[in-house]
């Protein structure tokens, strides 16, 4: 009986640094679980710096504009490709946190991709503010 000769060692080294190089390579391209650093002591939830604050709201107004988050939100976040931002119609209401994830981290398998790269914190919480402006108007409205 005829003994198959081992793979040279070199295969196997060669072998696991490609191994290790596609991990690096998803960790990396994944960004990470885009944790929010800022959370208030009661529930540990991200609490808002800037709710409410019209500064804030009106920079987020902008940013929403110059992201253009209207091309999918629409101009006035009521939907478009992308979902209603000012509506009730949610089957988990989301919290201010869970906004400002979904803008920091995007959606996977939706088309909302991340800003992290594009917006600071602060800003990524001014279009939370403005955002949750916009919902308190239309429910003044009473639409």
């Amino acid at each position: 009986m005829r003994r198959i000769p081992a793979a040279p060692r070199w295969r196997h080294v060669t072998f696991m640094k490609r191994i290790l190089f596609a991990l690096i390579a998803v960790f990396l391209l994944s960004g990470g679980a885009g944790e929010v650093p800022q959370t208030d002591s009661a529930g540990g939830q991200a609490s808002n710096p800037f709710a409410a604050d019209p500064e804030a709201i009106a920079a987020g107004k902008k940013l929403f504009m110059r992201m253009s988050c209207h091309g999918c939100h629409g101009g006035n976040a009521r939907g478009g490709t992308g979902p209603d931002l000012t509506d009730k119609e949610w089957l988990r209401q989301p919290t201010d946190e869970m906004i400002f994830n979904t803008i920091k981290n995007g959606r996977p398998g939706t088309m909302m991709s991340p800003f992290r790269m594009d917006m600071d914190d602060a800003q990524i919480w001014y279009l939370v503010s403005y955002i949750r402006d916009l919902g308190a108007r239309r429910a003044a409205e009473g639409d």
